[in-house]
């Protein structure tokens, strides 16, 4: 028997098993906290909808400390637009479609996420347990309803550099 043949004969009539182990991911591209973010974000909103800019920019802030004290910071005045980061998180874009396909949120004109009836459901859920995501409920909590169009136009255009 060839060495080719050898190794055929093990690999096609050999035993194997398979365990299955979890692969480390970062928190904020899971999509379920994704999903999580998204529908809070929108339950602390105005009427519980928000456009695509706005869910970005609490989006990334929310990720880590840092970002929360910027927005803050931003709100209470001690810090201008131009120095607070912005970012596209690309992990919202697919918790929206997501969350959509699930009855969680739907999109109005292409330009606005709303929360239904489920989504709402769903957040006031994560809200009432005591132990999930308590940094980002009292994030968003706090700033959601204050962020307006107006200042998210400062924010994302940078026109405080003129």
């Amino acid at each position: 028997m060839s060495s080719e043949s050898i190794l055929r004969h093990a690999i096609l009539g050999g035993a194997f098993t398979y365990t299955a182990r979890p692969d480390p991911m970062p928190g904020d591209l899971r999509m379920s906290w994704g999903m999580a973010v998204l529908v809070l974000a929108l339950f602390y909103s105005r009427a519980n909808k928000s456009n695509f800019q706005k869910l970005q920019f609490m989006a990334h802030a929310v990720r880590l400390p840092e970002g929360r004290e910027e927005v803050r910071g931003l709100l209470s005045g001690e810090y201008k637009p131009t120095e607070v980061s912005v970012r596209i998180e690309p992990s919202l874009n697919r918790a929206v479609a997501l969350a959509h396909a699930l009855k969680l949120v739907k999109i109005e004109k292409g330009t606005s996420v709303a929360l239904t009836d489920t989504g709402e459901k769903m957040a006031a859920a994560i809200v009432k347990s005591d132990d999930t995501l308590k940094e980002e409920v009292s994030f968003l909590r706090d700033v959601a309803p204050k962020m307006t169009d107006a200042l998210m136009k400062r924010v994302w255009r940078l026109e405080d550099l003129l």
